[in-house]
């Protein structure tokens, strides 16, 4: 019986995203959300990450994070690719979320300190994308794409939220390279990059603190 409750609200869920990822931006465009397959199959495989999660984890911290991590990663597909917007409102409610899970699960200290974390790669995010803009005379890093950093250090700290930003900048390699033959403006998002990166380190964040361990030791 709750495996059922888990999938239909990790459905529910899935359409909200999809929704809030496509209706936000849009106001710029002045173009109406459109519910579609695509939307369903939204839901869908939101309700089966859920489900996973719920199996995997069990009712905790591990499990409340994951779903949100899920939630920012459908919302900066979504809203990153169509429309290079990574929308401010799903950063702050998942911080939110994550800053009362962290407090709830380990304690308010644990809480409090991550945040000089998150701002730490925030800095470095934001150094990065002042240097690239000096080097390559336009705009390399989205506004979004530096306050998704802050996020990427509260959750993971510094080790594996270094770690998350490596990994992102290979997963938006090929990527980029074929933007550069194709596209004129050589225009990247990067944010869906940087979220899956982050989704991945959490998920499997014991192989990659073995990882840094091995390497670093």
């Amino acid at each position: 019986m709750i495996n059922v409750i888990v999938l239909i609200i990790g459905f529910i869920l899935g359409i909200c995203f999809d929704y809030i990822g496509s209706k936000l931006p849009l106001k710029k465009t002045k173009r109406n959300f459109k519910f579609s397959i695509l939307t369903i199959i939204i839901g869908i495989l939101n309700s089966i990450l859920s489900l996973f999660f719920y199996n995997y984890y069990g009712f905790g911290y591990n499990f409340i994070i994951s779903i949100v991590l899920s939630s920012l990663l459908i919302l900066i597909f979504i809203s990153d690719i169509k429309y290079f917007i990574i929308l401010d409102s799903p950063l702050v409610i998942s911080f939110i979320i994550i800053f009362i899970s962290k407090w709830l699960f380990f304690d308010l200290k644990t809480s409090l300190l991550s945040i000089l974390d998150g701002l730490i790669l925030f800095l470095f995010m934001l150094l990065v994308g002042y240097l690239g803009t000096k080097l390559f005379k336009k705009e390399s890093l989205g506004g979004g794409d530096i306050k998704l950093s802050f996020i990427i250090g509260y959750t993971l700290g510094l080790p594996l939220g270094f770690t998350s930003l490596a990994l992102s900048t290979f997963l938006a390699l090929p990527y980029a390279l074929y933007s550069m033959f194709t596209n004129k403006e050589h225009e990247v998002a990067f944010g869906p990059f940087l979220i899956s990166a982050l989704w991945m380190v959490f998920i499997f964040s014991d192989k990659f603190t073995n990882l840094i361990n091995f390497l670093f030791k």
